[in-house]
């Protein structure tokens, strides 16, 4: 299979449009061909953090990324928050919207990526669907009408339709949190390294939003309007006016947390009811499975704390970005990064070294190193190669 056909799977993957032929064929050539899981990664990078060595060392084709992009963003287009994958296909389409402006002068002056890094995940964007943004750390009342900022830009409060747009993303930087107050008096808590796409405006008749990444919500209570979640993987949560947690990652696992109230979690045509002090977790296609939950370590986020606990390099590192402020690179083959690490909980007082050094510990007796580059980058690898 070439580069092309992986590239298409892979896109495919992301927006949740593969069929289970196609998904079947694509899991065992992962299994079976180190070199298409290691092509996967680059494309992921490419399409959702802005990494564009791969293109700079012509492994991937940018353009071709787009062009398939385009298509799914026709196919879609009527089923923004209805369809499956909708924020990935909107985030996508924003992101590399803004790398396709920009890709010929980076591709020729430098593989240095910090003007890309700029935008994405290390300040808190406003994004729209024209792939025009704003920088939320710079907002003023006078500039911007319809968004009010606390003095920290901390909290966001959205009065109506900004720069005409009545939809729009807010995508957060790495290691950071931030509270967005919606026109109907929702209240969202943003982890780093997440995004929520919203409505501008009070809606007639639903209120609807779609989040990839961590968040906490207090729906405001409206027994005329219900409130719904849109999340990755056919993901959705229905409720009137309660409180719970949200969280995705990039494996497509998806957990919901009910604190207040009740809601309903739905998985393609499966669908749960909640109670207060249970968590739903499920991937798509697969049955959802209900629990009760520890609140201090689910919603210890909130307060500034992460918990990492029996992870993957790779677990390890998309926990490790919503925490801190900085892009972090597994220096480790995908095929080779399959024992756990035991970790614990990154406190805001803690640096990122210090937690390695001291919480994280590796099962067997490897051992692990880190370093940051000169763009900031944070890298962590094994010692010596695994057999």
């Amino acid at each position: 299979m070439d580069k092309e056909q992986i590239m298409q799977l892979v896109i495919d993957e992301l927006v949740g449009d593969i069929s289970p032929e196609d998904d079947r064929m694509y899991r065992q050539l992962l299994r079976e061909d180190p070199a298409a899981a290691t092509l996967r990664d680059d494309v992921i990078k490419l399409l959702t953090e802005g990494d564009m060595q791969g293109v700079l060392e012509d492994k991937l084709s940018l353009e071709h990324a787009l062009k398939k992009l385009k298509a799914q963003k026709t196919k879609k287009r009527n089923r923004f928050f209805r369809g499956p994958g909708a924020v990935i296909i909107l985030f996508l389409l924003i992101v590399t919207g803004i790398f396709s402006v920009r890709y010929q002068q980076q591709a020729t002056k430098s593989k240095n990526t910090t003007d890309l890094q700029a935008i994405l995940y290390k300040y808190p964007l406003l994004m729209f669907s024209d792939e025009s943004f704003i920088r939320l750390d710079a907002v003023t009342v006078n500039r911007e009408p319809n968004i009010t900022s606390d003095e920290q830009h901390k909290t966001f409060h959205i009065k109506g339709p900004i720069n005409h747009f009545n939809e729009a993303t807010l995508i957060s930087a790495r290691g950071e949190s931030y509270k967005l107050i919606l026109p109907d008096g929702t209240d969202i808590y943003v982890d780093g390294k997440t995004s929520v796409t919203f409505f501008c405006h009070r809606p007639v008749s639903h209120r609807e939003i779609a989040v990839s990444g961590q968040v906490f919500i207090k729906a405001a209570h409206d027994p005329k309007r219900p409130f719904v979640i849109n999340l990755p993987q056919e993901g959705k949560v229905s409720v009137l006016g309660t409180s719970f947690n949200v969280n995705t990652d990039e494996k497509g696992h998806l957990q919901v947390a009910l604190k207040d109230g009740k809601v309903n979690v739905q998985n393609g045509k499966r669908i749960a009811t909640l109670d207060p002090g249970f968590a739903a977790s499920w991937q798509k296609g697969k049955e959802i499975s209900k629990k009760k939950f520890d609140e201090e370590e689910v919603l210890s986020w909130l307060k500034g704390r992460h918990s990492c606990v029996n992870a993957t390099l790779r677990d390890m590192a998309y926990i490790l970005e919503r925490r801190y402020p900085y892009k972090v690179s597994i220096d480790v083959p995908s095929a080779e990064d399959t024992s756990h690490f035991i970790s614990g909980q990154m406190d805001r007082d803690i640096s990122i070294e210090d937690f390695l050094t001291m919480a994280v510990t590796y099962p067997t007796h490897d051992k692990f190193r880190y370093h940051f580059d000169k763009d900031s980058v944070f890298h962590i690898s094994l010692t010596q190669p695994r057999n």
